[in-house]
């Protein structure tokens, strides 16, 4: 099985996998931070064509991503991480002819600093993945990120990590459907590193709970360990060469590698999930994606995780197999979306325009907008001339957060192309404009590869004129969320 896959198996904006076989069929979720409708849906039946099925989270009212907001914080380097806040690290897990997701919602204070947190873990459930159809969350009352679930001998284990000074891991016992613990919180491992030890799973295997980490943070020192325990409350022996896996320090392609899943296929074969980015000459245009990569696991050892490979001429190679035709799920808003502005039917988008602008930090723009999926191509809109005079202002964008966004548009009531580029956490501003009449459509391209982005404009009947080039290095951040192009609206 999946003797052709091609990496990465969910391209653009993808991290945080977790992945487990329903009926024969496979079924893996990502995390999406400040993005609506929220935890994608992805379903596969031989680990090579993938298709995006729904989202989990996915009518208003569920839960609240009001507070989804993202802070700027400095390191002791100078370097700016980016932190979002919104559903972290999902895991999934089939028992008993219900699918359940567990997952933090982090919910940002008021002063959008690093610290300025509380976190809600949550559970949806569903008995037909399929429909879409997902209960409202089951709330939780424990501190934390990352949990996942284990169902074992008739009960339930949620094992996640506490952060704070120290990133520990922690196994409580809960009733699932109350939402309440049944035995007190333990502390299980403090990780091999002791550094961001997060991203738990629990799996028993041959009369052993093997507990699987990420560690070192999400970026350049990402890694895998694992110890085990013959209880699951340990304690736990830390397996002797860890990381399990890593590819810091190597010349690997794929980087960044951490926070993964095993599974078993069909056959019972071994597999891995696991986010990384593609990285070349210090820029990663399209954030952390999911890979996937074969295991050997012996009876009573260690797993054994072969290389994540990812040829670096694969142009969208990669990604054309993700089939992400169901325009009802694939189209994105950011946090508590006022879906009442919008209208979509095939390629053709109404939006009501709005006060509130990209850079908003808590509120909903009029956005609409798809994940980045291919490392080169293009993507277009065309804006039509409204019938009557207004101000409104409108265009294409390729977006992260309310930080870090580029916008190609035309301003109708100033008539004139603009392009605005914007990355606080690398202080780069860049304003151009041409004054251009519109009698009837303004087309604009975003043409990008993995060393630039073009910012294109056309009027009707013309050939399409350049406004601005932006290195692709300048949207290479320590960040969580990946691009995407949107079409945004502002009076």
């Amino acid at each position: 099985m999946a003797a052709t896959y091609q990496n990465p198996i969910i391209p653009g904006f993808a991290p945080d996998p977790s992945i487990c076989l329903i009926d024969g069929t496979f079924f893996l979720v990502n995390s999406s931070f400040h993005i609506y409708p929220g935890l994608p849906i992805y379903m596969s039946d031989n680990l090579i064509e993938w298709k995006h099925i729904g989202n989990a989270i996915n009518r208003p009212g569920q839960l609240s991503l009001a507070r989804a907001t993202t802070y700027l914080a400095p390191w002791d380097d100078g370097t700016i991480m980016v932190g979002t806040g919104g559903l972290y690290a999902p895991t999934i897990r089939h028992h008993n002819g219900i699918t359940y997701i567990i997952c933090t919602n982090v919910i940002h204070g008021p002063s959008n600093e690093p610290g300025d947190e509380r976190t809600e873990q949550f559970i949806i459930h569903t008995t037909d993945i399929r429909s879409g159809k997902w209960s409202d969350p089951i709330v939780f009352d424990f501190p934390g990120i990352d949990p996942s679930l284990l169902f074992d001998d008739g009960r339930v284990y949620v094992q996640l990590c506490k952060t704070g000074p120290e990133f520990q891991i922690y196994n409580l016992e809960i009733d699932l459907l109350a939402g309440r613990m049944v035995a007190e919180p333990a502390l299980i491992w403090t990780g091999w590193k002791k550094g961001y030890t997060e991203g738990p799973h629990i799996y028993k295997k041959d009369g052993w709970y093997y507990l699987l980490c990420a560690e070192g943070g999400t970026f350049r020192y990402h890694m895998l360990s694992m110890a085990r325990s013959k209880s699951i409350w340990g304690p736990y022996e830390a397996f002797e060469m860890n990381p399990l896996y890593t590819a810091s320090g190597t010349t690997q392609y794929v980087q960044n590698t951490g926070h993964g899943d095993l599974f078993q296929d069909r056959n019972g074969k071994w597999w891995v999930v696991m986010l990384g980015i593609r990285s070349k000459e210090g820029r990663s245009i399209m954030g952390r994606e999911t890979f996937l990569t074969p295991v050997d696991w012996p009876c009573d050892g260690w797993p054994i995780i072969e290389p994540v490979t990812c040829r670096k001429d694969s142009g969208v190679a990669p990604n054309h197999r993700l089939d992400d035709s169901l325009a009802a799920v694939a189209w994105v808003y950011l946090r508590d979306a006022k879906l009442d502005r919008y209208h979509i039917r095939d390629t053709h988008i109404t939006l009501r325009a709005d006060l509130v602008e990209l850079a908003s930090p808590d509120e909903s723009p009029a956005f609409v907008g798809q994940r980045q999926r291919r490392l080169e191509g293009t993507a277009t809109v065309t804006l039509y001339k409204p019938q009557h005079s207004t101000p409104v202002h409108a265009g294409l964008s390729l977006y992260k957060d309310e930080h870090r966004h580029f916008t190609i548009g035309y301003d109708f009531h100033q008539q004139q192309v603009v392009f605005k580029g914007l990355n606080q956490a690398k202080r780069f501003s860049h304003t151009k404009t041409e004054r251009v009449e519109v009698q009837h459509s303004v087309s604009f391209k975003l043409a990008y590869t993995e060393a630039c982005l073009q910012f294109l404009f056309r009027i009707q009947g013309e050939h399409w004129r350049e406004l601005s080039t932006i290195d692709a290095a300048v949207l290479t951040d320590y960040d969580f969320t990946g691009p995407i192009f949107c079409c945004p609206v502002g009076d």
